[in-house]
């Protein structure tokens, strides 16, 4: 046997940037960055931007899960957001059960809302899938709407403001900050570990050629559910998380088309299909969003949104793979090839 046929027995060094199913020194850094903004004693505005930027990565990458890897883009993921935000506060409101426990539980229900949509829609194509996943949504919306004895209806559901460690309910805004860069964290390890194991293979194939991963024994149909369900979980926990944070829920925004677009554009800014593009494109789009509301959104109506569009634009015109396509192709220009 000669030298070159021996596999290297040293161990893999950390890359310093983004790579598939692998940590890399950039995302620690970011990590530590993140770690130090929630304890830096920012202004309670601010806070609010780090926070929201933290939970919409993890429901960013949540999504990625079943639109970046699966190739199931889904316009209706709001319903599995207001199904885990509902779920966990009716059961905390009205039964006393602790949102701790009630998160999972949430979580449950939403998986299972998703395993069912992906048995019933899956097998449906393009604008088709897409389209059914938005009619889907609609209808949990209307059933939210309409079912009052349980959801509130149009009124929405309140939770007591009184801070509760039980209760999942923080004076301060340093540890909902905390608890979504958990939650962010969390969902970016399940995404990395699903990027190198087979199950992320599996899906992988199925998105680039659903008749050869068939042929080479892969079940697409079980694959898509699987992806779905888990997308659906975490987009679930996220719900919870943004219910116990705001304290009250509008069937009007929670389960609406427009958190659902939000939800896909974060992964489509970023970068589809990579763990780290949901991430960054969260970390670009909500502060932006947040601020030119904040700023201009009183004093010049409707220029935020000109200026939010513009710059969307751009970055899907200059960097068509997203953020983390520019990100790779920069640091591909000093590898040698």
């Amino acid at each position: 046997m000669s030298a070159e046929t021996i596999p290297s027995l040293s161990p893999r060094r950390m890359a310093w940037f983004p790579t598939r199913g692998r940590i890399s020194w950039f995302e620690i850094a970011l990590l530590l960055i993140a770690c130090a903004l929630v304890v830096s004693g920012m202004a309670s505005s601010l806070q609010d931007v780090l926070l929201l930027s933290f939970l919409f990565g993890g429901l960013a990458l949540a999504w990625n899960i079943a639109g970046g890897y699966a190739g199931l883009i889904s316009f209706g993921h709001s319903a599995f957001f207001g199904v885990g935000a509902y779920a966990s506060t009716i059961l905390s409101t009205r039964y006393g059960i602790t949102p701790w426990i009630g998160i999972w539980i949430g979580a449950l229900i939403a998986a299972m809302f998703g395993a069912v949509l992906a048995l019933i829609c899956a097998r449906l194509r393009g604008p088709f899938f897409i389209l059914s996943t938005l009619a889907f949504a609609e209808v949990v919306r209307i059933g939210a709407l309409n079912w009052s004895s349980l959801t509130g209806g149009a009124e929405g559901l309140s939770i007591m403001p009184a801070p509760s460690l039980i209760g999942m309910v923080f004076a301060s805004k340093a540890a909902y900050a905390a608890l979504m860069l958990f939650y962010l964290v969390a969902v970016f390890a399940i995404t990395k570990g699903l990027e190198a194991s087979r199950f992320g293979y599996y899906l992988f194939a199925i998105r680039d050629n659903e008749d050869a991963a068939g042929a080479a024994g892969v079940n697409p149909l079980l694959g898509r559910t699987a992806a779905l369900a888990l997308s659906a979980a975490l987009t679930g926990i996220g719900g919870s998380l943004f219910a116990q944070y705001f304290l009250y829920l509008d069937p009007t925004y929670v389960i609406s088309p427009e958190l659902s677009f939000q939800f896909a554009l974060l992964p489509a800014v970023g970068g589809l299909g990579t763990a780290i593009g949901p991430v960054l494109g969260s970390f670009l789009i909500t502060p932006l969003s947040e601020l030119l509301r904040s700023y201009l959104g009183s004093s010049a109506v409707g220029l935020h949104l000109v200026i939010y569009s513009f710059g969307l634009i751009v970055v899907m015109l200059y960097f068509p793979a997203g953020l983390a396509g520019a990100l790779d192709k920069l640091t591909r220009r000093g590898r040698p090839r």
